[in-house]
């Protein structure tokens, strides 16, 4: 592999990163209002390579390594944590399909162009075997993106065969589902747009995935893409994909903290708040935690990566320390950006204030199942205590993945 070629491409990708970031900055009042990203936003999302980056080069996709791609996404959450949960996610989301059979591939990029795919992983609506494939009906909910994506990939339980109910990921193209626009009403990640889907479609077999093909590192992809970044663990990449877009939306809001209270006066005492020795503390004890979650990033993935580029397994260790570690960031982030709320100022309710979007989308980037850090703290624990976890294959559930 050339190494020097591939750091070449990451720092290319940054530095288009770079030349996007006020685009989204500026956009991310009106991302809010949409309940979706702004055509602009998503065009510099692609310009940028965005959704390339996870591709497979055979295809057109540029393959980045993961610490320029996670840095990526850092950098987008510091304009517009909408944009970085988009990038993260449904840039993302090109890995997972290169994962899939030779044909799902060619129905993706065979004609080229940057594909977007939305996703939702619970099993919510309804699927029955037929011939040739499977029958999906029902609703599957918060799927990001979705109003910019042309297919979308959503999880369902086929039914009991003698062996147990069977977890798949099934894809299917954009005439095959329909988005509900009135289902995205919150205060956080507003601009994500990760709205409801009703589908009444068949979905061909060679356009599914199974758990036990994941679970047995047996994923037709791997074998087809044969690039390192395909044989990273997949939960461990969507664990920080929904955990970096916290890291750079604290640093937003630490930013914009900055800007509001150089000059901010205290109604109370009638000093300049940035005298105030409360907001020092709290001030630098915000950013040290946005300096260390960061870079943690780079330690982790540089490590994984290494691993895998010397063709050896990545440990369970590493897998389940890596999933703790991202939702335990997303809990630092909240508490760091409550931290200097709590010194804000009257002001700060303001809706049109930076800060508070980027608050309100760490709020919502907290509660989203993968950042639940406690859900992931016994398995982390058993590993730390000698007992490194290795979880039986359930067939109908992706909770024994790692």
């Amino acid at each position: 592999m050339d190494v020097e070629n591939e750091m070449g491409a990451g720092a290319a990708f940054l530095e288009r990163i770079d030349a996007i970031l006020p685009v989204l900055r500026e956009a991310a009042p009106e991302a809010e209002k949409l309940r979706r990203l702004p055509d602009a936003s998503i065009t510099a999302l692609t310009d940028a390579g965005v959704f390339r980056a996870g591709m497979p080069k055979r295809w057109g996709g540029t393959e980045i390594d993961p610490v320029s791609w996670y840095e990526g996404v850092y950098r987008i959450g510091t304009a517009c944590p909408s944009s970085a949960w988009i990038a993260g996610v449904v840039g993302g989301h090109s890995w997972h399909a290169a994962m899939f059979s030779e044909e799902a591939q060619n129905d993706l990029w065979a004609e080229g162009g940057d594909v977007r795919i939305a996703t939702s992983f619970a099993p919510t609506g309804k699927v029955e075997r037929v011939k040739g494939g499977f029958q999906l009906s029902g609703r599957w909910k918060f799927l990001s993106g979705v109003d910019h994506s042309e297919w979308i990939m959503v999880g369902g339980l086929v039914p009991d065969d003698g062996n147990g109910a069977e977890y798949r990921s099934f894809m299917l193209p954009a005439d095959a589902f329909e988005i509900d626009q009135g289902s995205w009403q919150v205060e956080g990640l507003a601009g994500t747009g990760s709205k409801d889907v009703t589908v009444d479609a068949i979905v061909p077999e060679y356009r599914t995935q199974t758990i036990e093909e994941v679970y047995k590192d047996e994923e037709p992809g791997k074998k087809l893409n044969e690039g390192p970044i395909f044989q990273l663990p997949w939960l461990s990449r969507f664990s920080y994909a929904v955990a970096t877009p916290a890291i750079g939306a604290l640093q937003g809001a630490i930013d914009a903290f900055i800007e509001d209270n150089r000059t901010r006066v205290s109604a109370l005492t009638h000093k300049v708040a940035a005298e105030n020795t409360t907001l020092h503390v709290r001030l630098a004890e915000a950013s040290m935690i946005a300096r260390d979650a960061r870079a943690r990033i780079a330690t982790t993935w540089s490590g994984m990566y290494a691993t895998v580029l010397a063709g050896e397994d990545i440990s369970t260790e590493a897998k389940v320390r890596c999933r703790f570690e991202g939702a335990y960031a997303v809990k630092q982030c909240m508490d760091a950006a409550m931290m200097i709320f709590q010194i804000s100022g009257g002001g700060v309710m303001d809706k049109g204030k930076p800060f508070q979007r980027y608050l309100r989308d760490i709020m919502g980037m907290r509660n989203h199942p993968f950042n639940v850090y406690e859900t992931w703290a016994p398995l982390y624990s058993s590993a730390l205590l000698g007992s490194p976890p290795a979880p039986p294959l359930m067939r109908h559930s992706m909770g024994c993945l790692l």
